[in-house]
């Protein structure tokens, strides 16, 4: 069978029909005048039909609005300025095989904990020209296709932790002390020669030192976060990449080394918000209000069932609980390649360390808006593309099996 292929005299009114496929336009006189739904799916299907669109076409990028290109804006050079030494620690970044944008490592000296995370704010001031694109953004854009970063890519080039032999870094160091409180904070500007491991690859180090003893570290923590009521849902995700033109879906496993990263994260994230109070330096504090039902549980339909109670988390000037996490105080300062609000903890606290003015909460509170709007579209994006390949996927292989597990039962419909 040959495919359709439209014609050039059918460009203009392809265009239109394409307008409403991404959302940008109500009506087309076109699909009606072909009794086609005048809404952005109704649209699609026509457009594949006459092969405007390949099968593959992936719309909901464009649909949500979000750029599809990296910022391309001049960098400036890393200031020449004072850090300290601590490229004699062994310093791990952990993440997914393949990960294109490392901004955190780990490191044990002693019983103190590092948490080493790229220097982004002295690339990006605030308000110059890749501060305010980035704001605009609001976050990466992760699609199976690939990363679009809010940043310019020689950001992630320069200060990805482990792309280069040695790195700048803002470091996190504190104890964890016998009532599993985080103190002794320190932060600094730092360099640092870090090692990147896959998730896999640190599972087989777990019994290992330096590892053994984050592990042991983190767990303790985890201990006093679940006491103060933190929720713990391991619902089952999966991995959606296109290479070269072939759909990857692969799960991710449960491993250890996945709950000592997050831990360590949220360990720097509580240290952070501490010291930040401490200093009454205004920064947006990720807060989370308690759930307002449903109980705990260790089954996926019990699981799926609590996370329908939580509340969202929301960016706050003020330092309130964060109720999923089990957390009095805590902020998230561990992406600022990948995540404004991140970067935004750093710009303030490198306003501190230089002896600067920092942003008001005010300021603090409007740039949070502004990329908060930009990241609701990135995460719509994200979501319905991922649903695009996952059936595109299915329907090349129509013979694919694996287990569901119904976890879900509405009126008309089973979730699985």
């Amino acid at each position: 069978m040959i495919a359709a292929q439209p014609s050039a005299e059918d460009a203009p009114r392809l265009a239109e029909v394409e307008r409403m496929a991404l959302g940008q336009i109500e009506h087309s006189r076109v699909l009606a005048t072909l009794k086609y739904a005048q809404t952005p799916s109704g649209a699609q299907r026509m457009l594949l039909k006459v092969g405007y669109w390949q099968p593959r076409h992936n719309p909901h990028p464009l649909r949500s609005g979000v750029q599809l290109s990296d910022p391309a804006l001049p960098v400036p050079p890393l200031p020449d300025e004072e850090r300290v030494d601590l490229r004699h620690l062994a310093a791990y970044a952990i993440d997914d095989e393949g990960n294109q944008d490392p901004d955190d490592a780990i490191s044990m000296d002693g019983e103190r904990l590092w948490v080493h995370v790229a220097d982004v704010a002295a690339l990006v001031p605030p308000d110059s020209d890749i501060d305010r694109e980035a704001r605009a953004r609001g976050s990466n854009l992760y699609l199976p296709e690939g990363v679009i970063n809010m940043l310019p890519a020689v950001v992630t080039e320069q200060l990805g932790l482990g792309l280069q032999p040695i790195s700048p870094a803002l470091s996190f160091g504190f104890h964890c002390d016998a009532q599993n409180e985080i103190s002794d904070i320190e932060i600094c500007r730092s360099w640092v020669r870090v090692e990147r491991v896959s998730y896999e690859a640190a599972e087989l180090r777990l019994h290992e030192s330096p590892f053994a003893e984050m592990l042991a570290l983190t767990q303790q923590f985890r201990a006093q976060r679940t006491a103060a009521g933190a929720t713990n849902l391991e619902l089952p995700d999966v991995s959606i990449r296109v290479i070269d033109d072939e759909i990857c879906i692969r799960p991710l496993s449960k491993l250890a080394s996945r709950g000592l990263v997050m831990d360590a994260m949220l360990m720097a994230g509580a240290a952070v918000a501490r010291r930040c109070v401490e200093l009454a330096l205004p920064i947006p504090f990720a807060t989370q209000l308690a759930p307002d039902g449903g109980v705990e549980a260790t089954d996926l339909a019990g699981m799926f069932a609590r996370r329908r109670y939580f509340k969202p988390t929301r960016l706050s000037i003020e330092p309130e609980p964060h109720a999923g996490s089990g957390l009095a105080l805590y902020t998230r300062a561990t992406s600022p390649l990948r995540r404004y609000s991140d970067l935004l903890v750093h710009q303030q606290l490198r306003a501190w360390l230089n002896g600067q003015e920092p942003l008001s909460a005010r300021q603090i509170m409007e740039r949070c808006s502004e990329a908060d709007m930009a990241t609701v579209a990135i995460r719509r994006s994200e979501r319905f593309s991922n649903q695009h390949w996952k059936l595109l996927y299915l329907q090349a292989n129509p013979d694919w099996r694996g287990e569901g597990v119904v976890v879900g039962l509405e009126e008309r419909r089973a979730v699985v």
